[in-house]
């Protein structure tokens, strides 16, 4: 049997893996607040970076990015480390979490619409995050770099570190071309998610496929857990 060319090879179609940092403590031993800014991986965030490392051991990048948070530089470095090859990496600001607003200005009252539900109002691009930045200038933001990289035909395969919200901005812009979906796209701590991406269009749009969502390698089947990632974050606040 003769083989046949492959009619789709040669499309420029690229990789993306986007992954959220590993779990950190926002709270002191206390219960009083720490800087989001500054926070570090926490021992629980290492081990599962470290579960990440191993299943990405045999992937090449050529590009690596990252916020210019700590806890999302040191995902990055963990993510690389132990490898023979080597990629130009960057961190920048572009990437940051969506800023929120000051919580011990929140009634508690209002947790459960406001902090809870929190996601939900990027449907209301107006609104801000608990009350902080915009979720209209945070995506906004966000996607002014994406597409920067998009842009950038000179890699093929490319590794994101960031945030939560980041990452559902970047899903629900390449799955749907808005932020519908982001409500209902959760990202766990150390997540990795696999976007296939096609050339971006002439007004600037891209088709896109994804590969894989919010897979946890240290707890693939997710297991013990049916809560939101802000529904966890509610209920830890409203047990300080």
């Amino acid at each position: 049997m003769s083989s046949t060319p492959n009619r789709y090879q040669g499309l420029g179609r690229r990789r993306l893996y986007l992954v959220r940092h590993g779990h950190v403590n926002y709270f002191d031993a206390t219960g009083h607040p720490l800087d989001p800014r500054s926070v570090p991986l926490s021992a629980d965030g290492e081990a599962q970076v470290q579960a990440l490392n191993r299943i990405l051991q045999g992937v090449t990048f050529d590009r690596a990015f990252s916020s210019d948070y700590p806890r999302a530089i040191q995902t990055l470095d963990m993510v690389l480390a132990g490898r023979s090859d080597s990629c130009a990496t960057d961190s920048t600001a572009a990437l940051r979490e969506i800023r929120a607003g000051r919580l011990s200005k929140m009634p508690l009252e209002s947790y459960d619409t406001e902090v809870a539900e929190a996601y939900h109002w990027s449907q209301q691009p107006e609104a801000g995050f608990l009350r902080g930045e915009r979720w209209d200038d945070f995506g906004a933001r966000v996607l002014e770099w994406f597409g920067t990289l998009l842009a950038d035909t000179s890699w093929q395969s490319a590794v994101i570190a960031s945030h939560d919200a980041v990452n559902r901005v970047l899903i629900s812009w390449l799955m749907s071309g808005d932020l519908s979906s982001l409500p209902f796209i959760e990202q766990d701590h150390a997540c990795l998610n696999i976007v296939d991406v096609d050339q971006p269009n002439a007004d600037g749009s891209v088709k896109a496929y994804l590969r894989l969502l919010n897979h946890t390698p240290y707890n693939p089947i997710k297991s013990g857990e049916r809560s939101t990632v802000m529904e966890r974050i509610t209920q830890s606040m409203l047990s300080m």
